[in-house]
């Protein structure tokens, strides 16, 4: 009885979405992939937000992707502990903004994100979006669609056969790039290689900006890599697209990510790299490449350390997933692994190219800081940046950067609310 009062109130949320965007006439712009989805949501967003134009855009702080916070964000929803006593509280809420409220933004930047095969289908009936994006498919959730790829390409696709006006493709993902065709006039291709003329430059200790040329405009964002320049000039093309003229020679963004997607911290010399909201093949491998452009551009007497946890949710492709990784973490001076799969996929791998330099194994993340710390301390006389990368779900990641920072610094990690504070001390009591 429970779960068909649940179901009835969800898709009575479903209603509502439905009916408030048609009623205020709100457009959306819908954003699909494996990896990546919430770093382009909050930059493409936030870029659209500072150029000046009529529009008022809107985009969740919080990670909503699946069907209940799908709603949430249509409803500007930002806070909520699951209950019955909430539940109703919000759905009632909902329902007052649904039929009388006035619309309080024009365009909605929202992330679609599947576990499991109807999922989109579920998700498009809550907003079909004006306009679809599609980052790059990887291999999590595979346990869930047998023939992985093709049928999880499939699910992803069915958002950019709904967009009403425009469709762009990520040109690296392998997949998309054969079908891309089907979409004729309606598809772009983002993540091409065109001359960009990029520059990487500390202003501060705490202050590094990519310059770039686009468009016979320059431009300059506070993040390093690659991918957010491509994920700007995707925000710019759509911006055209929507008729927002950018009538300066000269943009300065600057973004706000959510945490544990390569924020840096300055300690002791050292440079710290926090990227453990998550992993994923890609999103690792991409973390690492970042790691060296971003020593052999600003910090070259700095030798390289990498802290790296098992990938989650990868099933049969988690051996190969894992061995992938050995050829790119050659640069490192030590590799420190933490919880098994990753030490026994990747230490035979490392002998095969005759790795020669320091490898340790730890259980747990709150014992591996220890590790760190002590290398760091034998070796005080040398200068390194450090990538911390892996999974959330039993592994935490944060924690062995945490003891490493602040009380101020810590708060800037992922996952320090009190829930996940206690669900993380329950954890390592009973490791």
């Amino acid at each position: 009885m429970k779960q068909f009062w649940l179901q009835f109130i969800y898709s009575f949320l479903v209603l509502c979405a439905r009916h408030y965007i048609k009623r205020t006439e709100i457009k959306v712009i819908g954003i699909t992939g494996s990896v990546w989805k919430t770093s382009c949501r909050m930059l493409v967003s936030q870029v659209l937000q500072q150029i000046p134009s009529s529009y008022k855009f809107y985009t969740s702080p919080k990670n909503y992707n699946s069907e209940l916070w799908l709603v949430f964000s249509v409803f500007r929803i930002e806070e909520y502990s699951p209950s019955i006593k909430n539940l109703l509280w919000v759905s009632l809420k909902i329902l007052t903004i649904a039929f009388f409220e006035a619309k309080k933004y024009d365009i909605l930047v929202a992330e679609y994100g599947i576990d499991s095969p109807n999922d989109m289908e579920q998700l498009l009936k809550i907003a079909v979006p004006d306009i679809a994006i599609l980052t790059k498919l990887d291999s999590v959730h595979s346990a869930n669609y047998p023939g992985w790829i093709e049928q999880y390409w499939e699910e992803k696709w069915l958002l950019l056969l709904s967009a009403k006006n425009k469709i762009f493709v990520n040109l690296q993902d392998e997949y998309s790039q054969d079908k891309v065709h089907l979409l004729e006039e309606y598809s772009e291709l983002f993540w091409n290689i065109d001359e960009l003329n990029l520059k990487l430059q500390k202003l501060s200790e705490s202050e590094i900006v990519r310059s770039f040329t686009y468009r016979d405009k320059n431009f300059s964002i506070n993040l390093i890599g690659e991918e957010n320049v491509h994920y700007t000039k995707l925000a710019i093309d759509i911006a055209e697209f929507l008729w927002i003229y950018l009538d300066r020679n000269q943009y300065n963004f600057n973004f706000k990510l959510q945490e544990g997607r390569f924020t840096i911290f300055n300690k002791w010399q050292n440079v710290f790299i926090d990227s453990t909201y998550n992993a994923a093949p890609e999103s690792t491998k991409l973390a690492i490449e970042n790691t060296q452009v971003l020593r052999d551009e600003l910090y070259e007497n700095h030798k390289i350390i990498f802290v790296l946890w098992d990938m989650r949710e990868l099933w049969t492709v988690s051996e190969s997933a894992h061995k992938s990784l050995a050829k790119k973490i050659l640069s490192a001076s030590a590799i420190f692994t933490v919880w098994p799969q990753m030490y026994e996929y990747l230490k035979p791998e490392l002998e095969i190219q005759k790795y020669q330099w320091y490898l340790k194994s730890g259980l747990s993340s709150r014992e591996t800081w220890k590790n760190v710390k002590k290398y760091l301390k034998d070796n005080h006389e040398t200068q390194y940046i450090i990538l911390f990368k892996g999974s959330q779900n039993t592994i935490f990641t944060e924690e062995a950067l945490w003891c490493l920072l602040t009380q101020a610094e810590q708060k800037r990690l992922p996952r320090q609310s009190e829930s996940w504070k206690s669900k993380k001390d329950k954890f390592f009591m009973s490791v």
